[in-house]
């Protein structure tokens, strides 16, 4: 009688588990999906079917001014950039973006020697939770942290358990969002102003850990992503243009395998049959009061950049084809 009541016990404690298990990845999984703000949220279901397709990290996202470049070419654009991106998370992002949107014409694709260095930048899997059942987001996750989304059943919601501080606000975000009908996310074209109008102490945190200059490691993972980037759009006639926003020059000398790691990148460019461009020769880059850091200009270089490479658009590539 004993052991007969432990099997009920035990039945109904297993009972217990999935149904919050499955209740809690109900309500994770419809509440990032409906929360806008998250740009893998937003442009599968509200495509912006954009004729030019931003990519990179915090810098484009706060530095291409879409508005901008569509005033200087006339066509349509998107910044897909994520704060703290490396290549396999915009990789992802752009999978997630084609799977509902017409392939773009053009891809502006941010590269810098800090894209291949594993100490700048990340991939969060977190990001892509929603859409763990979908055979490429599990082959990236796998190959950037060896691990897999593909658990199902019982313990499907253990795939959100390593980021629920991560991913909570969010999904409640979302629901919210759900209940009050809002539908647009809160950068609709998907640029950032940067928030600080002033230079930091980057840089002189920076002097002081490496008095003698500082060299980039290369991660091969890294430039494996970089060349499936380039790969996926050529399968689609994608032209990528890949670019580099101008640094601040007084930093330039403190890096000291710079030229290095840039022939290594134009090696992988060429390669694709990609044409790159580093906007190192802009005259105001040698004046620190549009820059917040080494790499990332304030609002007023922004827009002066945003300028610079919507008119190099127009003028160099657009008027081509």
């Amino acid at each position: 009688m004993l052991k007969v009541k432990t099997i009920q016990s035990t039945a109904l404690m297993l009972l217990f588990i999935i149904i919050i298990s499955n209740a809690l990845l109900a309500f994770f999984d419809f509440g990032l999906k409906h929360n806008f703000n998250l740009k893998s949220a937003f442009i599968v279901s509200h495509p912006p079917s954009a004729k030019i397709l931003v990519l990179g990290p915090c810098e484009p996202l706060w530095m291409v001014d879409p508005a901008i470049i569509s005033k200087n070419t006339g066509k349509s654009c998107y910044n897909l950039s994520l704060s703290h991106s490396d290549f396999a998370d915009n990789y992802l992002h752009l999978y997630l973006y084609l799977q509902k949107n017409p392939p773009p014409s053009q891809i502006l694709l941010f590269v810098t020697p800090e894209s291949f260095d594993l100490r700048y930048n990340n991939f969060h899997p977190y990001r892509f939770a929603p859409w763990r059942e979908d055979t490429a987001v599990q082959k990236v996750i796998a190959d950037c942290q060896g691990l897999s989304f593909s658990i199902s059943g019982v313990l499907a919601f253990s795939s959100y358990l390593p980021y629920t501080h991560q991913l909570l606000f969010s999904a409640i975000q979302g629901w919210k969002h759900f209940l009050s009908g809002k539908d647009a996310p809160y950068f609709p074209d998907g640029f950032e102003p940067p928030a600080k109008i002033i230079w930091d102490n980057h840089y002189s945190d920076l002097m002081h850990s490496y008095t003698k200059g500082y060299k980039f490691n290369w991660s091969p993972l890294r430039g494996h992503y970089l060349e499936e980037i380039l790969k996926l759009c050529g399968n689609l006639g994608i032209r990528v243009l890949c670019f580099e926003s101008p640094i601040w020059k007084g930093i330039a000398g403190y890096q000291l395998n710079r030229d290095n790691i840039n022939q290594r990148i134009d090696s992988i460019a060429g390669k694709w049959d990609t044409k790159i461009i580093r906007f190192d020769h802009l005259k105001w880059a040698a004046d620190r009061k549009w820059f917040i850091s080494p790499m990332v200009t304030n609002l007023a270089g922004s827009s002066l950049f945003s300028d610079t490479l919507g008119k190099y658009l127009q003028r160099e590539l657009l008027t081509k084809y």
